[in-house]
């Protein structure tokens, strides 16, 4: 009976890893027909990441989609997202549209490129956690560049990885990865960044530009940034165009950013990238 319940498991995960994958390839293919049709590759590299973004609108809101268990692997969810791997694969298909190749197969490397410390997956902890880290291993690798728009300094001190450790069944499972995170975090502790208060984003707002990422820091104790989204402008205003935890779906904020920044308390100012 143990044996047949552990077949049956098999085939039941296996089945269900296959209707993903398969959902994934088509709503891959339905993209690159609507890329062909907006001409997306001539586009500007913040346009085409904009156009991307809006793509996905309506997607439902999935988070822990990278939290797999066993070990370390690439994962694709095209059909549900959250605020980091929308924007992961904002940039990832935008990236593809000017690639040499425009297959399933390149736009799994380009998301490791993106997702993974200098573009290279070894074990869980080679994994940018921190929009913080991710941010800085990503202007490093050239696909984005900093846009400072003030002359404020947010300094980052996280900790929360490390000390919560059951939050993630990874850390979790191997006690020996706390200390490399630990470590990560040391150095993550050393950056600066040039960000914008929240108070200040509406006199800089003519400055962001359509497909900027919008990293949101946060007054939250041990951790960096608390969202991240993409710059979309409105009849000449910016709004957030993101994966909302509360809205359950891709959207496209319904008040401008500034407003949309004041309305939420832990919300504290932005540091602003632009794709490359």
């Amino acid at each position: 009976m143990k044996r047949l319940v552990t077949i049956l498991l098999v085939v039941m995960l296996g089945g269900s890893l296959f209707a993903q994958n398969s959902a994934d390839s088509i709503l891959f293919q339905k993209f690159l027909r609507f890329a062909a049709k907006e001409k997306l590759e001539k586009k500007s590299a913040g346009e085409r990441v904009a156009a991307v973004g809006r793509f996905f609108l309506e997607t439902p809101y999935v988070a822990y989609t990278l939290e797999a268990p066993g070990p370390e692997a690439l994962q694709v969810n095209l059909h549900g997202l959250d605020c980091t791997t929308l924007v992961e694969n904002a940039l990832a298909l935008s990236r593809l549209l000017v690639s040499d190749k425009q297959d399933f197969d390149t736009y799994k490397a380009l998301l490791i490129s993106i997702r993974y410390r200098n573009g290279i997956l070894d074990g869980y902890p080679s994994r940018l956690h921190y929009a913080s880290d991710w941010l800085t291993n990503n202007v490093q690798k050239g696909f984005l560049q900093n846009v400072n728009l003030g002359k404020d300094t947010l300094y980052p001190k996280v900790s929360f990885m490390s000390t919560h450790p059951a939050a993630y069944a990874a850390l979790k499972a191997d006690s020996t990865l706390i200390p490399v995170i630990a470590a990560q975090e040391a150095e993550i502790n050393r950056l600066a960044f040039v960000y914008l208060p929240k108070n200040k984003v509406t006199q800089k707002a003519p400055c962001i530009q359509n497909g900027d990422i919008i990293a949101i820091s946060t007054s939250f104790s041990e951790l960096d940034f608390s969202h991240l989204g993409l710059a979309v402008r409105l009849k000449g205003k910016i709004y957030l165009l993101h994966a909302s935890s509360t809205g359950k779906k891709v959207l496209i904020s319904e008040k401008p950013l500034s407003v949309y920044l004041a309305g939420i308390k832990k919300h504290t100012g932005i540091v602003v990238v632009r794709p490359l």
